[in-house]
C-alpha cells in the first residue's frame, strides 16, 4: 500500500471539524488524486481513468474523523500501487449509474443522510442532483474552501516533488533560450520545450506560455517569428509525478527596449520585496496592499500585476493575493507561492518575472534557481 503524499488525516480532521462538515465528497480530479493517491488527473502517466471518467467516475469520500472511501473504475487492477485507501473501501463499478448508487449506498450506511455533506463546485449535475434527491434532509455545501484548506501546507513530499518540477522546468527554458535565433518560429521553440520535459523524465507540462514582443502569450503556436529587439517571454510549468511549477524567463536578440528594462528592472525589485517580507503569520490581505505600495514607490506608471498563488496540484491553486484581491488568512510555514509580477510595456506586453517560493519558519526560500534578468544574445 502506497504512503499518502500530501493527504493529512489529522490536518483532514482539523479542517472538517473548523467547517462542521461530517462528509467531504471529492469529485474533481485534482481532489481525488489528494485524497487517495489514484493517478486521476489529465497529466498522469497513463491518463486513461481521466478519460474515462465520463462513463466511469472516480471519487472520494472522508468522513469527518478523517477516514477514506473511494469509488473508481472496475478494471482498473492497481489500487495498492498508488493508494493509501484500504482495500475494503475501495469500491469499483462498471458505469455511471453504479457509481451513482454505491454513493448513496455509502452515505445511507454511514448514517449521514441527515447530515453536513460537502461537496464540490465542480461536481458533475448528475451526481449532485442524485445526493440532493435522495437525501433532502442533508445539509449540502459548498467545500471547495475546505479542500484548499487542506492543501495550502505542503509536507516534504510535496515540495520534493515541486522542488523538482521547478528545476525541469527552468531546463527547458534554458533549452528554449540557447536555442532562439532570428527568425525562429514560435512553434519550434514548443517543440524543444516539449522535449526537454519528457526528456527530463517529468509526467508532461501544464502549460507552456510564450510570447515574441506583442504576441498573445496564451496563444503561441501560431509561428510567430523572433524578431529583433523583441523580448522572448517563456512562462512554462512542468509536472513531475503530479506537481506543479510555474517560472517565468525573457531572452532578446539585440537591445532590450529601455521602457521594457526600466519595467523589469523595477519588477525584480517588487518580487524580491515580498520574499524578503513574507513570513508565516504575515496577513496575505495587509500584505497586498503593502506591495503595491511599494511598487507605486518605485514608480507609478502602467498597468501592473502583483501575485502570490499557492501552487501544488494546479498552477494556481488559490490566489493569495492579487490584482482582484486576497485571502485574510495568515503564511504558513511550508506554503509555497509563486510570486509574479508584471509591468504592462507598449509593444512588449507583460514584462516581469516569476518563481516558486516555500515559505519557511524565517521568511522563504525560493525554489528557482535562474538569474532573474532578460538575457540577451
Amino acid at each position: 500500500m502506497a504512503e499518502p503524499i500530501g493527504y493529512n488525516k489529522e490536518r483532514a480532521q482539523k479542517v472538517l471539524n473548523n467547517h462542521d462538515v461530517d462528509l467531504l465528497i471529492a469529485s474533481s480530479p485534482v481532489n481525488v488524486f489528494y485524497t487517495t493517491g489514484l493517478p486521476v488527473t489529465h497529466v498522469a502517466p497513463n491518463p486513461i481513468l481521466y478519460v474515462l471518467s465520463n462513463q466511469y467516475p472516480n471519487l472520494s469520500m472522508v468522513r469527518r474523523d478523517g477516514e477514506e472511501s473511494a469509488i473508481i473504475w472496475s478494471l482498473y487492477d492497481s489500487v495498492e500501487e498508488f493508494s493509501w485507501v484500504s482495500q475494503s473501501e475501495v469500491f469499483r463499478v462498471g458505469s455511471l449509474d453504479a457509481a451513482i448508487k454505491v454513493l448513496l449506498k455509502k452515505v445511507e450506511e454511514w448514517e449521514l443522510g441527515k447530515k453536513t455533506i460537502g461537496i464540490e463546485s465542480y461536481m458533475p449535475r448528475y451526481q449532485s442532483e442524485a445526493l440532493q434527491k435522495k437525501f433532502p434532509d442533508a445539509k449540502f455545501i459548498n467545500a471547495d474552501d475546505s479542500f484548499i484548506e487542506m492543501r495550502l501546507i505542503k509536507t516534504e513530499e510535496e515540495v520534493r516533488r515541486i522542488r523538482k518540477s521547478t528545476d525541469v522546468t527552468e531546463k527547458a527554458i534554458e533549452a528554449c533560450i540557447e536555442a532562439v535565433e532570428l527568425n525562429m518560429k514560435d512553434t519550434d521553440l514548443l517543440k524543444i520545450a516539449r522535449r526537454k520535459f519528457v526528456d527530463e523524465g517529468a509526467w508532461g507540462w501544464d502549460h507552456l506560455t510564450m510570447n515574441i514582443g506583442p504576441s498573445d502569450p496564451e496563444a503561441p503556436g501560431l509561428g510567430t517569428p523572433v524578431t529583433p529587439n523583441d523580448i522572448i517571454r517563456f512562462d512554462f510549468g512542468g509536472v513531475w509525478e503530479g506537481y506543479i511549477s510555474d517560472v517565468s524567463r525573457g531572452v532578446v536578440i539585440g537591445e532590450v527596449p529601455k521602457k521594457a528594462q526600466e519595467a523589469m528592472d523595477y519588477m525584480i525589485k517588487v518580487q524580491e520585496y515580498c520574499a524578503e517580507n513574507i513570513k508565516p503569520g504575515v496577513n496575505a490581505k495587509v500584505f497586498r496592499e503593502k506591495a503595491q505600495a511599494y511598487l507605486k514607490s518605485l514608480t507609478k506608471r502602467g498597468f501592473y500585476l502583483i501575485t502570490a498563488h499557492s501552487i501544488g496540484l494546479e498552477c494556481e491553486e488559490v490566489h493569495l493575493f492579487g490584482p482582484t484581491g486576497a485571502l485574510d488568512v495568515a503564511f504558513e510555514k511550508n506554503m509555497v507561492l509563486d510570486l509574479e509580477v508584471w509591468l504592462n510595456v507598449r509593444g512588449q506586453g507583460l514584462v516581469g518575472v516569476e518563481d516558486c517560493y516555500r515559505v519557511t519558519e524565517n521568511g522563504t526560500e525560493r525554489l528557482s534557481r535562474l538569474d532573474k534578468e532578460i538575457v540577451i544574445k
